[in-house]
């Protein structure tokens, strides 16, 4: 009987929210996001293998109706993929990024809009110039938080590649590599994000210190 009514429940909830989204745009299937997986239809359960899915809901939030945007949630260890490239609300890179060496070891803790400090800086940003250095390929960044990144440019904070965050490193290391501040992929993770991403394209960083962006 218990069954019975459990089932009768989701099917009046999922016509329910069906019928809401008509008129607000809300996915329904979000709602069955986080319910114990015997209880989700076969099509739920492949749509929560999306990497948007994975997305934090402050940076779900942050990507527009059409065009490319890079979101970075630092609250997440460096050992889990949290950065997403999204374009046209579809997931083109879910990957690893490195923080700053002085921002803490697996998690990110602290912190800096100064130059020197090897520590990450979260808030908006807007992506710049594209070069080759000595690091390779990389791309520019300008933070636009008064206080917060606005030194991300003056700091040297950039896009580009290394090979300590390979899957390798990881398992050597329990961890992967650290970096002076800037967010550092995988090189052919770094290409794909600065093609994709190059001319202006926003990027959204949350971490657990709390900016308004």
């Amino acid at each position: 009987m218990f069954r019975i009514i459990l089932i009768l429940s989701l099917a009046l909830l999922s016509a329910s929210i069906q019928w809401q989204s008509a008129g607000t745009e809300i996915n329904w299937r979000y709602v069955f996001v986080g319910m114990r997986p015997e209880f989700m239809p076969e099509e739920i359960k492949a749509a929560s293998k999306d990497p948007i899915f994975a997305i934090p809901l402050d940076l779900l939030g942050k990507i527009p109706e059409s065009g490319t945007v890079i979101l970075v949630d630092f609250r997440l260890p460096s050992s889990s993929k949290r950065l997403w490239v999204v374009s046209n609300k579809k997931v083109l890179v879910h990957c690893r990024v490195a923080h700053g060496k002085n921002s803490g070891e697996i998690v990110t803790e602290h912190f800096s809009n100064t130059a020197e400090t090897g520590m990450s800086c979260i808030g908006a940003f807007i992506t710049g110039k594209i070069y080759t250095g000595e690091k390779g390929l990389a791309m520019r960044l300008h933070g636009l938080i008064p206080g917060v990144n606005d030194n991300a440019y003056a700091r040297g904070i950039v896009f580009h590649g290394g090979s300590y965050v390979s899957s390798s490193f990881l398992a050597q290391h329990g961890r992967i590599g650290r970096s002076l501040g800037c967010f550092v992929t995988e090189p052919s993770y770094n290409k794909r994000i600065i093609r994709l991403c190059r001319f202006g394209a926003k990027m959204y960083v949350s971490g657990h210190q709390p900016v308004k962006f």
